[in-house]
């Protein structure tokens, strides 16, 4: 097996491959071992040379770039229609049947071009869920925010920055008229345990408890 011609793709890094048995396809340089990196870029750069013999492993990595290429794809496609984390990326991919290593190699790069951020996923994600549901508590949005793959440091930390206890303390008095509550017969530890129960905060339960 020989590559027979290499074309340049829409960027320096995407280059379209030509085989001796008539196949076309798209790989990119930095999915390819630098063994082959270095011969096929040798290549280009003397592109008067003859055909470039391929071994069995040079064709396997081939190939697997070329699956890199089409994962890419994918991946852009499914962040194009909305914010991804890492994890629900990786659900979808590997739910079409991609290969997890092939997924993993892909969604590393794409992390480090910043077209996966889980912070960037989470701070629209909870700044969406207040304007829509302003009476959360900030355990649900933590909560939320790891069923979706968040690391549970960054959701804890993003919920205390978009979220303080004083916003949270506005929820709650949402949430009391959403379940109409007639505050006049609870007492204050009866509504401070409704409130628990219902996951807000100690710290805003308390800020809302002595602005009553």
């Amino acid at each position: 097996m020989t590559v027979t011609s290499v074309k340049p793709g829409a960027d320096a890094d995407l280059l379209k491959i030509g085989l001796s048995d008539g196949s076309l396809f798209f790989i990119r340089l930095s999915y390819l071992p630098q063994t082959i990196k270095g011969r096929v870029s040798l290549y280009i750069s003397h592109s008067s040379c003859s055909n470039l013999d391929l071994t069995d492993e040079d064709y396997r990595s081939l190939s697997f770039a070329s699956e890199c290429v089409r994962v890419e794809r994918k991946a852009l496609q499914l962040i194009n229609r909305a914010e991804q984390t890492r994890l629900g990326l990786m659900q979808k991919l590997l739910h079409k049947q991609y290969s997890e290593q092939t997924v993993k190699i892909v969604l590393d790069r794409l992390e480090a071009l910043l077209f996966v951020d889980d912070k960037r996923f989470a701070k629209a994600w909870i700044q969406s869920r207040l304007r829509h549901s302003g009476s959360k508590s900030a355990s649900q949005l933590v909560y939320g925010l790891l069923k979706r793959g968040v690391d549970s440091r960054i959701a804890t930390v993003l919920v205390r920055e978009l979220y303080p206890p004083e916003l949270e303390k506005k929820a709650i008095q949402q949430f009391i008229e959403k379940k109409h509550l007639l505050l006049d017969h609870l007492t204050p530890f009866e509504l401070k345990q409704i409130l628990l129960k219902a996951q807000f905060s100690k710290r805003a339960i308390l800020l809302y408890l002595e602005d009553r």
